[in-house]
């Protein structure tokens, strides 16, 4: 949890933040998405990196968020990230100022799709220590 706390902190999230982790890889028409379910919390960070040569694109599916998320995703730029074009290429969600609430989100890649959610929670007790979920 400590090299968490310092990646986040290296990202300018605020101090206790966490930074979670979901790669994204394929073979064949297969995308995928690792872990599908991240817990957070507002001022977290999550990283979806590529972890192959293909192409990936990350988009939060907008039908499926409450107005509140969809207006944060909107209105702070991260709907969707840009392509990811290389190996180790990222695009990082910022849940600073982030509303409680279920992100569902879909990455494609040559032909597949993988779907997961992050799950933005408020913590039972802000001083206490967090279990990170990557």
């Amino acid at each position: 949890m400590a090299r968490a706390r310092e990646e986040a902190r290296a990202l300018g999230l605020p101090a206790g933040a966490l930074l979670h982790r979901v790669t994204l890889g394929g073979k064949g028409a297969q995308e995928h998405a690792v872990p599908t379910r991240i817990q957070a919390f507002p001022g977290d960070g999550v990283e979806f990196r590529s972890v192959d040569h293909r192409v990936h694109t990350v988009e939060f599916l907008a039908d499926s968020l409450t107005v509140e998320v969809r207006e944060f995703l909107e209105s702070s730029g991260q709907i969707a990230s840009p392509p990811l074009v290389t190996r180790g290429s990222r695009f990082v969600l910022r849940l600073q100022n982030a509303p409680v609430g279920l992100y569902f989100f879909m990455s494609e890649g040559h032909g597949g799709t993988a779907f997961g959610v992050v799950e933005v929670g408020i913590p039972a007790d802000p001083d206490s220590s967090r279990v990170h979920s990557s």
